[in-house]
């Protein structure tokens, strides 16, 4: 019997070259296919990169920071939901220099305040700017402290629009950014799939980590459903995870929003499951 584990590889591999056919690159000088995924019994695990141990910090009960790669740091801020769940979000920390990119606030206000004190008391770098990947408050719940400190933040123009309720200080536009379009930001590329978890979600790809953070818009490797769709593009959400499957193929870590770093195989999974929503729609 085939199991779980290679047909998501083979499926993987399709995309791709189908992705290649319709970009007009020949299969055989493709950008790069990621490398052989080591086998696994579990989606979680086998979504999982082999590495070392990671340096960790548990700056405080509802703040943790794990180095991914060198100068490339994940912040994880945990809140408790109206259900009663302890749930997590993921950012990211990213070094140029002697400075840093900020990827998404910390949970709010007050965590944001934590990771910012942080960095400067362990890492002892600037952070220079930052990127919100779309406007929902586990993304720039802590933009009043972005604008506090002179932190200058940016994001996509519809972002600016959807948030423009909330109360809280908008992003200023990354200029050029448009559906499959990317923009340089620094050392890293932002790049709009289009519509998925919400209307603006981006994606940021960090190319000397060969590290893709795909935010909300990527599953958990054990998420069975799409979650939270109250601002989501179900229909056209699939679509998304394939121009990222097209473009980033190549990427050795994938960081979700809401659960462990994995492989590219995340993509391939979030697909999964959000063609299983589909059918069970129809």
């Amino acid at each position: 019997m085939v199991s779980d584990k290679v047909r998501r590889l083979v499926r993987l591999v399709l995309l791709l070259i189908t992705a290649a056919l319709g970009s007009g690159c020949a299969p055989a000088s493709y950008c790069a296919l990621p490398p052989p995924l080591e086998p696994s019994s579990t989606p979680e695990s086998s979504s999982t990169p082999k590495q070392g141990p990671p340096k960790q910090w548990q700056v405080s009960d509802d703040l943790r920071v794990t180095e991914l790669r060198p100068g490339v740091w994940l912040h994880t801020s945990w809140r408790v939901l109206s259900s009663g769940q302890r749930f997590l979000s993921n950012g990211l920390l990213v070094r140029e220099g002697e400075r840093l990119v900020l990827v998404d606030t910390a949970w709010g206000v007050e965590l944001t305040e934590q990771l910012l004190d942080w960095v400067d008391d362990t890492l002892a770098l600037e952070v220079d700017r930052a990127v919100v990947t779309h406007f929902h408050d586990d993304r720039m719940g802590g933009s009043p402290v972005l604008a506090e400190r002179g932190i200058p933040f940016m994001g996509l123009e519809l972002t600016r629009e959807l948030a423009k309720d909330d109360g809280v200080p908008l992003p200023s536009p990354l200029v050029g950014l448009a559906l499959d379009k990317a923009v340089t930001f620094g050392s890293l590329e932002v790049f709009y799939p289009g519509p998925g978890h919400s209307r603006d979600n981006l994606a940021v790809w960090v190319p000397e980590a060969k590290l893709l953070f795909g935010g909300c818009a990527v599953r958990p490797g054990n998420a069975s459903t799409a979650g939270n769709t109250a601002d989501a593009d179900v229909e056209a959400w699939p679509e998304a995870i394939r121009r990222l499957i097209a473009r980033y193929g190549d990427a050795e870590i994938v960081v979700p929003s809401h659960g462990p770093p994995g492989t590219v195989e995340l993509l391939v999974h979030t697909l999964e499951v959000l063609e299983g929503v589909d059918a069970a729609d129809r």
